[in-house]
């Protein structure tokens, strides 16, 4: 989604016209974080960030405290922050007896956090704000962990992209809802209200969410769901007609009539072939097709040509990372060298 891809499309798209821009899905739905709206929350989580952030001696009194080491921040780790939100609700009731009990670890951090617990209005707030973004935010740290993947997403990005769609349309906020009820103390109207009050805080994200997959990106969202015709295992439920594979239009390089009635021709063959196969992950798909690229060649290469799509940009910035260890030190180096030395790079990182 970056101005300078889109330029770059651009001006590809004059030699290429049948290219397909994919956003990075990934990256969008980290961003659904940023259009939360806390009132509390934001302070609490810039001043706990610093705390840890500023001071190893807190990192190692916190897990001292409680057993477990404080989640790391990063700004390019994504949802790292819904992470450690995640931890400082598992653990609340021993955020108070930290910082009141260790005066010495970075004063003015320390004295920001307790103003806001000791004023009973931002503590409720506070309670009440980090269980909504608890309650919302796994479905969407999910979704952009798996999306951010290495492998071949293709066959199942869209049923990811729906399942996150399926929760928020639910709406099921377990966390908030006993927050609310415990502060409330059985009353319902107090707790309805509060439970609304929290939801509110976390709906622009949510709208955000749905605007950029149901509008923006429709077309390429509807592109992602054609892709499902291409898994052996959701064919078996799909049970595709014909016209079923004019969604393959969607890809502009399959958008062609004989593409499309080759694909038809093949169907029966390509439906007799799935029918009762079992495969536990995405490569043994990818397998399954390379067993069948004889028996169903128009399928087979258009797998081929739909495993290139990625919905995430991450595992080509990752390659990037990789590029950018090397410096002016190296600018003669030959080119064999250079790539076999990103070649091992990678994979010693896949390895960890």
């Amino acid at each position: 989604g970056a101005s300078v891809n889109g330029a770059a499309l651009r001006q590809l798209k004059f030699f290429y016209p049948n290219m397909i821009d994919i956003v990075c899905f990934s990256h969008t739905i980290d961003n659904v974080g940023d259009h939360f709206q806390f009132r509390v929350l934001d302070s609490f989580t810039r001043y706990w960030v610093s705390l840890f952030s500023r001071s190893h001696s807190a990192r190692l009194l916190w897990k001292e405290k409680t057993g477990v080491s404080m989640k790391s921040h990063s700004e390019t780790r994504w949802w790292s922050k819904w992470e450690i939100l995640k931890q400082v609700a598992d653990f609340f009731g021993d955020v108070e007896p930290f910082l009141r009990e260790n005066e010495n670890i970075c004063p003015a951090n320390r004295q920001h956090l307790l103003d806001l617990i000791d004023n009973p209005q931002d503590l409720q707030d506070l309670r009440l704000e980090l269980a909504a973004i608890v309650d919302a935010g796994v479905y969407f740290v999910k979704a952009t962990y798996y999306l951010e993947g290495d492998g071949p997403l293709i066959f199942s990005c869209y049923e990811k992209l729906s399942a996150v769609s399926q929760a928020v349309a639910v709406g099921h906020y377990p966390n908030t809802t006993a927050v609310a009820q415990e502060i409330a103390s059985g009353n319902a109207a107090l707790q309805n209200q509060l439970v609304a009050q929290a939801k509110a805080c976390i709906q622009p994200g949510l709208n955000f969410f749905q605007q950029k997959f149901s509008v923006q990106f429709h077309t390429v969202v509807r592109a992602f769901k054609a892709a499902r015709l291409c898994c052996p295992i959701q064919v078996q439920v799909l049970k595709p007609t014909a016209d079923s594979l004019e969604e393959f239009r969607n890809y502009p390089f399959l958008n062609d009539d004989n593409c499309i009635a080759s694909l038809a021709q093949e169907l029966p063959a390509y439906l007799a072939a799935a029918d009762g196969v079992t495969v536990s992950n995405e490569d043994e798909k990818v397998d399954w097709w390379a067993a069948h690229r004889e028996t169903l060649p128009n399928w087979a290469a258009v797998v081929k040509k739909l495993l290139l799509i990625q919905p995430s940009s991450a595992s080509a910035e990752r390659v990037f990372s990789l590029l950018n260890t090397f410096s002016s030190q190296q600018e003669h180096t030959l080119e064999d060298y250079l790539e076999s030395s990103v070649m091992l790079r990678y994979n010693n990182s896949q390895r960890k």
